[in-house]
């Protein structure tokens, strides 16, 4: 495995705070890594640092960047660049300036054929010429790639504007553009935020066939589960990097969280003892060693480490008015959508406190549509939606206005006195209810200009989250927030008494916190009482069998392979191919039970997961062999 590109040395600061202090990292051929790490302490920097948009501190020693030999690398940032007035064919080019200024002299050229102007042959050949440097330079390729997977997502009219689609359909130009590209390295920065399930699946499946190097930043957890193979933590300013997956990494932290315990424990009973024998006065010290001073110094810090590197519990506080009313909006029968055009039909409901339910459906299906009708904030097109009287609803939208820049957290918050007062009667002390969301004591008194965005998202959610509700609704709450910040909301979330209604695309973050499922489909919504779970089997089921009405023969017509039968080979074949499927089976699930097993504390786990890996990839390929023979003889039979 080669290296690809190493990064030493790297500190980096801001006016505010230091995200890096002499960190080391490196990038290998091959590697497929997840990103970790709190809002604003570097994720997106450590990008722009690998991509050169961004310097690091003046450092002694110097920071070192080695990279490979024409080692190339696309940066997929969260915000596409400015797409002006172009439509998506020529949005294209303006990830590839070489090929733009060629297209360019390409259009000069053309004009000037159409009107007759300059030497015709000479305008010929100046056009060869650039058709060969394009084609030299893999234009053709890439330009194919892209439209490719742009119409794998749906995507079909290249003269649209860029600026005239949704977030998810830039999205999906994002997607395109990473992998269509032709370079080594691809880093991906939170590419599923505002998409679809149905196109993350979709990105997911074509992210784990590629057989590029790439580093992504996400907060989905089953997207880092299923394509990550290693973990890099940004903790305290420093890179933790670990092999396996985000699951794999989870266990590891646990057993970290364990192992430190035990080791705060040990180090406190010896600061007792050691703290005796410091305050026995300056005689004592002097029948000591002077080691044994620097050793109690010693104990001093690594017991502040371990402190701070303790999980630490956010209190996100999030109340329920404690209505005793059940049903809190129903309706009989409704039509919804705008204008003349209906989104969902015939929708008949009753949301009751304590339900949490999820809102589902692809782009455009109509959830934004129906979060109106039920805040009243529009009409249904047909029937009657009736709402408890005083209803308290909270929306935290997924277009969340813009933060004042120039006041600070303790201001927003606080609104110009020192408490937060709620209207079930609390009362917490703003620094204290910022604490809880993962805002230190030196940070809250900064202007919010100088936080992240994603600290400025977290900061909203401490805003938004002060007060009760009969229903709380989220609409993508977990775009921008980091893993830890989503993990917390979750456990509240599941803890809160009232009704929620959850519109998301985290697909773990939904089935932790929902236990129905509201989903948009063909213009209806089927309800899941069994959730997410349900709901994505009825997906599937359904995908299903659209690819298998495109495939249904006519009546009356058979292949001539299925006609003939089987032979007495073939069917001798058949007794004994379900016994080799079972055995196989058991071989594969032998194998992935040693790969959960794995001690990734030690120092050749890395070696073991690999040939266990390949181990395992050559036996489910056995599998899937054997399946499609079953499959044959099964159907001829």
């Amino acid at each position: 495995m080669s290296t690809l590109l190493t990064l030493q040395n790297l500190t980096l600061s801001h006016p505010h705070k230091q995200l890096f202090k002499e960190v080391t990292f490196t990038l290998n051929e091959g590697d497929r890594i997840g990103i970790l790490g709190l809002n604003g302490h570097g994720k997106s920097s450590l990008f722009k640092v690998i991509m050169g948009l961004q310097a690091p501190d003046i450092t002694v020693p110097a920071f070192i960047y080695d990279k490979s030999r024409d080692l190339s690398i696309f940066y997929v940032p969260q915000e596409l660049l400015p797409p002006g007035e172009l439509n998506i064919e020529d949005y294209l080019y303006e990830y590839y300036p070489s090929f733009k200024v060629l297209k360019q002299k390409l259009n000069i050229i053309n004009e000037k054929l159409a009107l007759g102007e300059e030497d015709f042959e000479k305008l010929l050949e100046k056009q060869q010429a650039i058709f060969e440097e394009l084609a030299h330079e893999g234009e053709d390729r890439i330009y194919n790639s892209f439209v490719s997977y742009l119409k794998g997502f749906g995507i079909d009219d290249l003269s649209l504007k860029v600026k005239s689609l949704s977030g998810g359909e830039q999205r999906k130009i994002a997607l395109s553009l990473g992998l269509s590209c032709p370079h080594q390295v691809v880093l991906w920065d939170e590419p599923t935020n505002h998409l679809d399930l149905k196109t993350i699946q979709k990105f997911e499946e074509e992210l784990s066939n590629v057989k590029k190097t790439f580093m992504v930043i996400s907060h989905d957890r089953s997207l880092l589960n299923n394509v990550v193979e290693r973990i890099v933590h940004i903790q305290s300013g420093k890179l933790v990097s670990f092999q396996g997956t985000y699951a794999d990494y989870l266990i590891h932290l646990q057993n970290e969280d364990a192992r430190r315990v035990k080791e705060l424990d040990r180090l406190e009973n010896n600061n007792r003892r050691e703290t005796a024998w410091i305050r026995r006065g300056a005689k004592a010290r002097r029948t000591k060693s002077k080691k044994r001073i620097a050793d109690y110094d010693s104990l001093q810090s690594s017991i502040t480490e371990l402190k701070a590197l303790a999980s630490k519990t956010v209190n996100l506080n999030l109340k329920s008015s404690g209505r005793k009313s059940k049903v809190l909006i129903e309706s009989e029968s409704v039509d919804i959508g705008y204008g003349d055009k209906i989104l969902i039909k015939d929708f008949k409901f009753a949301l009751a406190k304590g339900d949490k339910i999820a809102l589902m459906g692809n782009n455009g299906a109509g959830k934004s549509s129906l979060l109106k009708v039920l805040m009243g904030e529009q009409e249904p097109i047909n029937g009657k939606v009736r709402t408890l009287d005083g209803l308290d609803i909270g929306h935290f939208s997924q277009k969340r206005e813009s933060l004042p820049n120039d006041i600070t957290p303790w201001q927003l918050v606080g609104e110009g006195i020192d408490f937060v007062m709620s209207n079930t009667g609390e009362k917490r002390h703003v620094a204290s209810y910022l604490d809880g969301f993962l805002f230190k004591t030196e940070e809250i008194k900064r202007p919010i200009h100088t936080f992240s965005g994603g600290e400025k998202n977290r900061l909203q959610l401490a805003q938004f989250m002060k007060h009760a509700r009969d229903l709380w609704i989220f609409d993508e709450p977990t775009n921008d927030l980091d893993l830890e910040t989503i993990g917390i909301l979750e456990e509240e979330l599941r803890a809160y008494e009232g009704a929620l209604i959850i519109v998301g695309h985290d697909r773990t973050f939904i089935e932790n916190v929902t236990d129905k499922c509201w989903l948009i489909y063909d213009e209806h919504i089927e309800i899941f009482e069994a959730g997410w779970p349900q709901a994505e089997i009825y997906l599937e089921t359904q995908e299903l069998e659209k690819e298998l009405n495109k495939i249904k023969p006519n009546k009356g017509s058979t292949s001539s392979k299925s006609s003939a039968g089987l032979s007495n080979k073939e069917r001798l074949r058949l007794e004994k191919i379900e016994q080799e499927i079972a055995d196989q089976e058991s071989k594969v699930d032998a194998l992935e039970s040693k790969l959960a097993d794995i001690d990734y504390s030690q120092a050749d786990s890395a070696q073991k997961t690999s040939q266990l890996q390949s181990q395992l990839d050559l036996e489910k390929k056995n599998l899937e062999s054997l399946l499609e023979e079953w499959t044959d003889l099964e159907s001829r039979a």
